[in-house]
């Protein structure tokens, strides 16, 4: 264990020795990474087939797992570089910045991948850029990430030079839309009219919240493990605030999630059944058991202990479980038909409004997740070699 010293007290915090915590993340993601593979093969040589999905409900755990990195990306960044704008202890380093910078690219560049495995026709995805309709939400929110991305490649690289000012303009303007593009998915479901359950104007401000939450949980986790250039203060300060934040994210989340719900069920003209499939149908344990009791009351109690120990359990139960506030939405929202009757007037395997993932989607977010881990782990080692050959080259100078 090691102490941290700061206004607030002591904190002992879990420091497993670095070879142990290399050895453990390179098991974890070499077990991810053959499973994935598995998944992978399957996905490539027999198509959608595997799939649980079909035409009534054509979005799983892919496009699920696409919103969550997105929300982790986003979020992330706008604590990351909004400390670093804001000169906030235990941000203000720009070692700290370019991990942030690397930890949205980790997070966003498998959220893509996923997207693109879900699509029918693999090679077709540059008609987006090539012929985009701006009257879609989704080529409006595939330019923007893109904007997003160009943003902060060109922070990373500025993030290099001791004497640029261009770098927080720079930041300011992937700030702007590290904020827009989680409440915009958000967005992309609230303006679809045909399905009451996702038109809402509650729901942009609902992803938002979870993204923010996601982001700092993921960024709380890296800071409790990781070292920077900066002294034991610096990082405590970072790691209460985030804890912070963490909390207040979960909170005020499950608040909207409330007053949605409520709403809709204690209405007496009101029928929900999006919602009554979200807490009592088929899907009754994704919320329960994953989103409200691991996701909700036992981080909460975790990252509220005064046992800094618990705050990295936590953080990564938050992290991970988040995906069910996106399946929570997605879902429930397509498992519901326009149109009476129309369950009952055809029957195939393809023509169902009840999903379920099957293994070979499982499998394929395995190796989603071993792609995200081992985009952060290059991108570091690239950004750690960038930093000493500049700092030797300002020495020779």
């Amino acid at each position: 264990m090691s102490t941290l010293t700061t206004t607030q007290g002591s904190l002992d915090l879990p420091a497993p020795s670095e070879r142990q915590l290399r050895l453990s993340l390179w098991t974890i993601w070499l077990i991810l990474l053959a499973l994935g593979a598995i998944g992978m093969y399957q996905r490539l040589t027999l198509g959608h087939l595997p799939a649980g999905y079909g035409s009534y409900v054509p979005w799983g755990l892919w496009v699920a797992l696409y919103f969550h990195g997105v929300g982790i990306a986003g979020g992330a960044f706008v604590l990351g570089a909004g400390g670093f704008i804001l000169n906030l202890p235990g941000f203000r380093s720009r070692r700290v910045l370019r991990m942030v910078i690397v930890l949205s690219t980790a997070a966003i560049l498998p959220a893509f991948l996923g997207v693109w495995l879900d699509l029918g026709h693999l090679e077709r995805p540059h008609f987006i850029f090539t012929s985009p309709a701006f009257t879609s939400m989704m080529a409006f929110n595939a330019w923007m990430y893109t904007i997003f991305m160009v943003c902060t490649g060109v922070a990373w690289l500025l993030s290099f030079r001791t004497e640029s000012s261009w770098l927080k303009p720079v930041l300011c303007l992937a700030l702007m839309f590290s904020i827009l593009f989680p409440s915009q998915s958000g967005a992309f479901f609230g303006v679809v009219d045909a399905k009451a359950y996702w038109h809402s104007a509650m729901l942009p401000m609902v992803f938002l919240t979870s993204a923010i939450t996601a982001g700092s949980a993921t960024l709380l986790l890296i800071r409790i493990f990781a070292r920077f250039d900066e002294s034991e203060a610096e990082q405590a300060a970072a790691i209460h605030r985030l804890r912070l934040v963490t909390l207040a994210g979960l909170c005020v989340y499950f608040v909207f999630e409330f007053a949605e719900f409520s709403i809709s069920l204690w209405n007496p003209v009101s029928h929900a059944p999006a919602i009554e499939l979200v807490l009592w149908g088929p899907y009754w344990w994704v919320f329960w058991i994953v989103h409200l009791a691991v996701g909700g009351i036992a981080s909460l109690a975790c990252l509220a202990s005064r046992q800094p120990r618990l705050w990295a359990l936590g953080a990564l139960l938050v992290a991970i479980t988040f995906v069910s506030a996106r399946l929570n939405v997605l879902i429930p929202g397509q498992a519901v038909g326009e149109i009476r009757g129309l369950q009952e007037a055809f029957q195939h395997d393809r023509l169902k409004y009840i999903y379920h993932a099957t293994p070979m989607e499982y499998l394929v977010g395995f190796f989603l997740v071993a792609i995200g881990m081992a985009t952060f782990y290059v991108g570091q080692r690239v950004s750690h070699y960038l930093e000493s050959r500049t700092a030797a080259q300002r020495g020779e100078a």
